[in-house]
């Protein structure tokens, strides 16, 4: 891929026509078709939006959305699988992939909308690479967290970016042991590189989660992990806002127990965890998602099912240093809802975009949320094959939707846009 096109990708959006704003929707685009892996949308304040996807071992990426110029075209990026994107909201930000090099697994990274620099080796292992997150901060410092598994040996990793110098820190920082190849690290960041990494771990000393904390100050982490809690939580979400406090979710589901939501919230000004908060309890709770803004507000989302009956969608607020006290159901009276992508603005705008089985295929829902939760639009509807892989995000003035639907070669990746 040419260095002119790179530019033109991650710096060449122009601001939508007035005539093209009063539309609602634009029209379903197709992006690419295949063996398509993992894909990415992230967006900035002005509603630029670019979008980063595996196609059988390569990644392609292209600007989507009303802002963008019609003439582009979906542009080579790289080698790899799993992608990842972060962009803050002046529009810089940094990918980051995987990549093998005969032997050895390699995270290869590439700044967008500062520069025209080529990708770098992040970290190079004969090991394994798994749960590879990425957060920017408001001036394109960019924090990458993964699990390194190796003989023996099971390390929560961290990696940073400073645009100063449009360089990596010199190695990777281990903030600690997972005993499980399983376990799923979690990073929160803000505009202002605070940062914490929760991880589970489970041994004969400890069972339950984990954090460790990055001072953008003196841009370390802390010498040794916190306790958050001391049962299994599983499925564990962490989000922070601008000032450093952070909610975490998860589920304790002990063996023959009913399960329970729960969630915890850390104090930045106290500098401690309050006691966990239940949340829900049901016979199964799946897929549990949270995302939290700048302002404190926060969005808990999560799929539970009782016995014998079908599986819903519910979502509970946390505002003001507390939950809301009820939670509302996304998807009560339509199919079961299989997979799910949650999003929420600076301005408290909320979206939720659903994957549903129904009995006539599946569909892709989205439901938009002002100050109440809108009724459910149809975005796509797959009658052969299936729908999956959504993804949500808010800007401004609207929001940049994208997902996957159908199987095998003709597996196709669809993006819309608001405007």
């Amino acid at each position: 891929m040419s260095l002119e096109l790179l530019k033109r990708l991650t710096q060449g959006f122009r601001p939508a026509p007035e005539s093209m704003r009063a539309r609602m929707w634009s029209t379903p685009m197709l992006l690419d078709r295949g063996d398509l892996g993992e894909a990415r949308l992230a967006v900035d304040h002005r509603g630029r939006r670019i979008a980063l996807w595996e196609n059988h071992g390569t990644l392609w990426t292209l600007p989507v959305g009303a802002a963008a110029a019609p003439a582009l075209r979906r542009a080579p990026f790289g080698e790899g699988t799993t992608p990842r994107l972060a962009v803050n909201p002046e529009g810089r930000g940094l990918a980051v992939w995987l990549a093998d090099l005969g032997e050895e697994r390699q995270i290869l990274g590439k700044a967008l909308g500062t520069c025209e620099s080529p990708e770098q080796v992040v970290f190079r292992t004969p090991g394994w690479v798994r749960k590879l997150q990425i957060a920017v901060d408001r001036r394109g410092n960019a924090l990458v967290v993964w699990l390194h598994e190796k003989v023996g040996r099971i390390e929560v990793m961290a990696h940073s970016f400073d645009t100063r110098g449009e360089a990596w820190e010199k190695g990777p920082t281990i903030l600690g042991l997972a005993s499980d190849p399983v376990a799923s690290p979690q990073l929160a960041a803000n505009h202002s590189e605070h940062a914490m990494v929760l991880w589970e771990a489970r041994d004969s000393l400890f069972d339950g989660l984990l954090a460790s904390h990055h001072w953008p100050t003196d841009r370390i982490w802390s010498d040794r992990p916190v306790p958050v809690v001391a049962h299994a939580a599983r499925h564990h979400q962490v989000a922070m806002d601008d000032h450093g406090n952070a909610v975490v979710l998860w589920v304790h589901a002990p063996y023959g127990q009913r399960s329970t939501l729960e969630a915890c919230f850390f104090d930045v000004v106290a500098g401690e965890w309050r006691e966990p908060t239940t949340l829900a309890m049901a016979q199964e709770i799946s897929l549990p998602r949270l995302v939290m803004n700048g302002s404190g507000e926060a969005l808990a989302a999560w799929c539970q099912r009782e016995s014998g009956g079908g599986s819903h969608l519910l979502v509970r607020a946390f505002q003001d240093g507390g939950w809301e006290p009820g939670a509302e159901c996304l998807d009560r009276s339509r199919g079961r809802s299989h997979d799910y992508a949650i999003a929420l603005g600076a301005d408290g705008r909320a979206g939720a975009l659903l994957v549903q089985h129904g009995k006539d295929g599946d569909q892709v829902v989205l439901r938009a949320r002002l100050e109440t939760w809108s009724k459910p639009k149809v975005m796509a509807e797959c009658r052969e094959g299936t729908c999956a892989s959504p993804r949500i995000a808010l800007f401004p003035h609207g929001m940049s939707l994208l997902w996957m639907q159908g199987t095998g070669p003709e597996k196709a990746l669809m993006a819309v846009s608001s405007h």
